[in-house]
This record gives C-alpha cells, structure tokens and sequence, in this order.
C-alpha cells in the first residue's frame, strides 16, 4: 500500500475511528531511520523516485535532465572528496 493510498483509506474512516487511529499512532514508538531495513528504504526511495517522474511531462523531464548534464562537477578521488 503506498502513502497515497493510505490517505484515501483514512479519508473514508469516520470521527470515532480517526480518533482510535489517532491513538495508536500516538503509541507507536519512534523509529530512527537508521533501525528501518535497507532494503524497506531502497524501496521507499525507487517509490518516491517513481511518483515524481510519473508527475512530469516528457519535457519537464527533459528540463530537469539537461540542466543536470549542464551543470559542472569537479572529479572526485578515491575518498569521494573533490579534488583541488
């Protein structure tokens, strides 16, 4: 189930059950992003990756990817350093 997805459901819950869903969210513990598998946050990310591009137009994509090849990046060294 993605984000979205989760939104409309809670959209259709009524009053009481958005309270009862308000209250166990508020007893869930925090969990750093670092405790969240690797694997679970790769997907999160191809998932974001995927909606942003699925919300561009060819050639707004086509903007976003000239201007990233435009742009000058010094190399690096081994250490992922930028080399002076």
């Amino acid at each position: 189930m993605t984000l979205q997805e989760l939104f409309r459901a809670v959209d259709r819950l009524s009053p009481d059950e958005r309270a009862e869903l308000r209250t166990y969210i508020d007893q869930q513990p925090d969990v750093p992003a670092h405790e969240t598998p690797v694997e679970e946050r790769i997907h999160k990310m191809d998932e974001a990756a995927r909606m942003i591009r699925e919300s561009l137009t060819d050639e707004e994509w086509d903007e976003i990817e000239r201007a990233m090849n435009d742009e000058y990046i010094e190399p690096i060294d081994e250490d992922g350093f930028p080399l002076i």
